[in-house]
């Protein structure tokens, strides 16, 4: 493995458990660094201001970071290949159900609570999987990392939208 991958961009070491606040740091000074802005004269400031975002956000999340470190190793992944265990794809049809029916945030927090615990076993079953290089586990987990994230997203937008709602100042009015 060469040493031009998103990792050592940041000085991190190539593995699915990192430091995120590290990595944050990391991403600012680079940030800061290689601004356009400050770089004016650099004509390839806006690709590699470009390229350290994409990195960053590639491994801040759990799915992209699995993902990533799948391709580092060589394995291809099918994105057309769907998840084949009907039991999750049960639970989480389930949780979605359950989250497009409520607007309570409670409920909201209940149902992120869920696919959390769901989200940290499947990362737990791809630190194994790719630690063991059993590559089909590792891709299974990674795609099941996927579906949890775009979950948690949801929620958390539906979250943001309800509070958005109740966020009225009718209040100081009265």
């Amino acid at each position: 493995m060469s040493d031009a991958h998103f990792f050592a961009l940041f000085g991190l070491p190539v593995d699915f458990n990192i430091d995120k606040q590290a990595l944050k740091q990391a991403h600012l000074a680079l940030q800061k660094q290689h601004h356009p802005d400050r770089n004016t004269a650099n004509h390839g400031s806006n690709q590699q201001a470009s390229l350290i975002n994409h990195a960053y956000q590639t491994l801040l999340a759990d799915d992209s970071r699995a993902d990533y470190l799948l391709q580092l190793s060589g394995v291809v992944v099918d994105a057309s290949e769907s998840i084949a265990d009907w039991e999750f794809l049960d639970s989480m049809m389930q949780l979605r159900i359950e989250l497009d029916d409520t607007s309570d945030n409670g409920k909201l927090a209940q149902i992120a609570q869920q696919v959390g615990l769901i989200n940290q076993a499947q990362a737990q079953r791809f630190i194994e999987a790719y630690g063991n290089q059993n590559w089909s586990q590792a891709i299974d987990a990674s795609k099941k990392l996927q579906f949890t994230a775009r979950l948690l997203d949801d929620i958390a937008n539906k979250t943001s939208e309800n509070l958005a709602k109740d966020n009225t100042d009718d209040e100081l009015y009265v």
